[in-house]
């Protein structure tokens, strides 16, 4: 049987989970839907054939009416945290769109919560369930061409919205670059390299022209715990040729170079995904991708229903305690760009944890 799932949050990100995600993955079906805005709901009915007695305006009336195995929360961040805490509390196995919440205390929290009821707290951290990354990450674990010594990244888009209707939020967002696209980026250099960062500094700012509330570029430098140096480079604003939204990741090895990119521009097509390496004083071969019939948001909801059905995490799945690793480089970035000075992340996060590989 399919995991039945209760999905809150249906503004405009939530609305295409609802109508481009939920439908494609059959280890889950939807059976309530919570939206405080009445036309949001309105339009699940339209489209997606809900009963009105499906619908609901609160989390609260969704857990008394509807019975539900878990929950997929793709609300605005800021509702995160509580959203979570009553899923939890209810019983509810849980898969929560990034950023995981607003802060490691709240984060460490609801990972406590989650393991003292025995549930699945899952983030969907969607980058990595891209063949690309995958397969970058293996070539590093396997050290194909030696240890990575530095890595650069590359971001760039131009996405200079002039009217909320467009931007549906995103120029009026706080750290619409950190918050909303890099903790992808971030995410995936914990993943890829297998090590856990130690300090960063990261300078942000507005570009000429920007529409933007607050800075949608940005740059760091960040120092892995086995001496692996990051420089990242992410600009909403580039007049520069666009990258698929994973980036331009350049890995130096010892002996050569890991060159990759994923996730173009919609998560329903694996064109923006590309690996190929260069051994020293050889021409660039391309790598062959791992076969994913299902890819990004899709796969990430179908390995958490795997996880809540038989217990078995996928190995890239991104755990809520796994997660927090990534929301405090996150948050370190965003305090170096508020403060100027380098931070290291355990004054962010505590309690980091140990390296992936």
């Amino acid at each position: 049987m399919p995991t039945r799932i209760v999905q809150v949050g249906l503004g405009r990100w939530g609305t295409d989970w609802a109508e481009t995600v939920v439908p494609q993955v059959p280890e889950v079906k939807a059976v309530g839907w919570v939206e405080p805005n009445p036309e949001a709901l309105e339009r699940v009915e339209l489209r997606l054939g809900a009963r009105p007695d499906q619908c609901f305006p609160t989390f609260d009336a969704a857990l008394s009416h509807i019975g539900a195995d878990a929950v997929l929360i793709t609300a605005n961040v800021g509702a995160h945290a509580s959203l979570v805490e009553l899923a939890l509390e209810a019983g509810k196995h849980v898969l929560v769109e990034k950023p995981f919440v607003s802060t490691i205390v709240e984060a460490e929290r609801l990972v406590a919560l989650a393991d003292r009821y025995h549930l699945i707290l899952m983030v969907s951290q969607n980058f990595r369930f891209f063949p690309a990354a995958i397969s970058a990450a293996r070539l590093v674990r396997e050290q194909v061409l030696g240890p990575v010594g530095a890595v650069h990244i590359e971001f760039r888009r131009f996405v200079n919205y002039t009217s909320a209707d467009e931007a549906y939020g995103h120029y009026a967002l706080r750290h619409p670059l950190l918050e909303e696209l890099s903790i992808h980026h971030f995410d995936l250099m914990r993943m890829v390299l297998g090590q856990e960062p130690q300090q960063v500094y990261c300078t942000a700012w507005q570009p000429p022209g920007s529409s933007f509330r607050e800075p949608p570029a940005a740059a760091a430098t960040i120092i892995f715990d086995r001496g692996t140096i990051v420089t990242y480079r992410g600009n909403w604003l580039s007049g520069g040729v666009e990258t698929p939204y994973g980036g331009e990741w350049h890995l130096e090895c010892a002996e050569g170079e890991i060159i990759w990119t994923c996730r173009g521009d919609r998560d329903v097509s694996l064109d923006g995904d590309h690996v190929r390496i260069r051994k020293r004083g050889q021409p660039v071969v391309p790598i062959g991708l791992p076969e994913m019939p299902s890819f990004g948001r899709r796969e990430s909801l179908a390995a958490f229903a795997r996880a809540v059905e038989i217990g078995t995490v996928a190995p890239f799945a991104s755990l809520g305690r796994d997660n927090i690793g990534s929301l405090a480089l996150m948050q370190a970035a965003i305090t170096s760009a508020t403060t100027g000075r380098v931070i290291p992340v355990e004054t962010i996060n505590g309690t980091r944890p140990k390296s992936t590989a």
